[in-house]
């Protein structure tokens, strides 16, 4: 990438306008914010670079990146999902980065917490409190993370953060990815191919993967059925990734022991959906990246660094394989 001498952002974060522009202003940087699409669209034939929220990422936001923003080169995302631009394709020419590990200590500690909760049995102990009533019949089902094998589906960011904060508890890391290799932070790995096999000795799974055309489901009746019926599953992923009528079924039906869900498919989630109100299942409504002031700075901390490696014409950091359409 060429040194600039003048650069100009356009930027429609969701939720970081206020640091974003902060860092504009301490860098000099030619920033112009916008909260709508009509004014995204207008702003951008002169922009070098878009920090975007990827929802409002299209396939009409696509077209008018390769029609109208001829010196747009570096596409930053504010989140580390990025299955918008999965799904409609990236701009040629561009290169996308998205937030790297800023969400990933926050994210895992959600995961680790909804997996708790659900060992613990604090979802029913909740219930028999809220009717005043000092019950210890649910004892016998409370299950506890030391010696268990826990199945980390994807080991990118988010699932060597889970990793690192289940070993502590003395657990048993199975990390699954799709070469069957992970770092240290597994005490084993398997293939993605293997994932039935691993799911069938699990007592609980968590899900940390990319939502893509081959994770798509990948928790479906089928793999459901794999697990043993007093197991637990997690979902921090996207909400793709499981088959919800399934999940809510094995649930329902005493197949599973408990599921703790922060995604759902579709978002948000319909209110005469079941799993709202199944006795062993735990919605959160997407908030597993949130942390107070801790994640946007690690954000505004990457893009910053990001803005450097442009400028400087080095390598970005954090940089998505995603094919142009």
């Amino acid at each position: 990438m060429a040194k600039l001498t003048a650069m100009r952002v356009v930027s429609r974060s969701h939720v970081l306008d206020a640091p974003l522009a902060a860092l504009a202003a301490r860098r000099g940087i030619d920033f112009v914010g916008v909260d709508d699409a009509a004014t995204l669209r207008r702003e951008l034939a002169d922009a070098d670079a878009l920090w975007l929220w990827p929802a409002f990422y299209d396939a009409e936001l696509l077209e008018e990146l390769e029609r109208r923003s001829g010196r747009l080169r570096w596409l930053q995302l504010m989140t580390m999902g990025y299955d918008p631009v999965e799904r409609y394709g990236a701009p040629r020419g561009v290169t996308i980065t998205n937030a790297g590990d800023s969400y990933a200590p926050t994210v895992a500690e959600h995961a680790v917490t909804l997996l708790l909760a659900l060992l613990r049995q604090l979802p029913e102990l909740q219930r028999r409190a809220g009717e005043g009533r000092w019950d210890q019949t649910v004892a016998a089902r409370i299950g506890t993370l030391r010696d268990a094998t826990v199945a980390v589906i994807g080991f990118g960011n988010i699932g060597r953060e889970i990793a690192v904060r289940l070993r502590a508890f003395g657990a048993r890391v199975v990390a699954v990815t799709r070469s069957g290799n992970a770092g240290s932070e597994a005490d084993e790995s398997a293939r993605i191919a293997d994932l039935h096999a691993v799911l069938a000795r699990s007592d609980a799974t968590i899900l940390a993967v990319p939502l893509s055309p081959q994770t798509y489901h990948l928790i479906d009746a089928a793999a459901l059925a794999a697990m043993k019926p007093q197991a637990v599953l997690v979902n921090i992923a996207r909400g793709g990734v499981v088959d919800g009528a399934a999940l809510a079924g094995a649930l329902a039906a005493g197949r599973l022991g408990g599921a703790g869900i922060d995604v759902t498919e579709p978002e948000p989630l319909p209110p005469d959906d079941p799993l709202w109100t199944l006795p062993n299942a735990i919605v959160t409504p997407h908030v597993a990246g949130y942390g107070g002031a801790v994640p946007g700075r690690r954000v505004i901390a990457l893009i910053e660094r990001n803005f450097d490696h442009y400028r400087a014409g080095r390598p970005l950091e954090a940089v998505i394989p995603v094919q142009p359409r």
